[in-house]
């Protein structure tokens, strides 16, 4: 990947930590599904943003970056080719989710293809033809296949009744 691509990718990334691990603080939640722009469906970016949203915050700078590595998330990147998905997992949650298995779980959902993974981080794509594939489709599919798995394992906060569950609005960046 040419180093201005990989750039925008970190940087991305970087706002995403930030933005997930405000979430994470104010609302509780442990794991996101959230797309990456940027990395334009290319694995290689998407890896990059990974670690731009996971590094720690350098308190000299002047933008905050990253922060969120104690924050599971997948990310999803479609480009024209394909969809890239990567998921990853702190240390401290493995015990609750899987990497892997959250991302062949969200794989199935639109016969994609798991390149590799462990318990900590997991790689899947699913190639677009552009006459029946789309990555832009295929995209929402798997977002809404994470979100739904993450509530199987109740790992999302349900809605319980009580009116102070904190839902960001839709201007706050994330996607669910």
């Amino acid at each position: 990947a040419d180093s201005k691509k990989l750039k925008a990718a970190v940087k991305e990334g970087g706002k995403k930590g930030v933005e997930l691990a405000g979430c994470a603080d104010m609302g509780g939640l442990e794991f996101f599904t959230t797309q990456i722009e940027s990395a334009e469906g290319d694995l290689e970016l998407l890896v990059a943003a990974m670690d731009g949203a996971n590094k720690e915050p350098d308190p000299n700078e002047e933008e905050a970056k990253g922060g969120s590595g104690m924050v599971g998330k997948m990310f999803l990147s479609s480009g024209d080719k394909q969809l890239a998905l990567l998921a990853y997992v702190p240390d401290s949650k493995t015990d609750k989710c899987n990497a892997s298995e959250w991302m062949k779980a969200v794989l199935a959902s639109c016969n994609g293809e798991f390149v590799e993974g462990d318990a900590k981080s997991a790689k899947g794509r699913i190639a677009g033809d552009g006459e029946t594939r789309f990555p832009l489709k295929d995209k929402d599919t798997c977002q809404a296949a994470s979100v739904s798995w993450l509530k199987e394992k109740g790992l999302f906060p349900q809605a319980d009744g009580d009116d102070d569950d904190w839902v960001p609005d839709d201007d706050a960046g994330i996607e669910w």
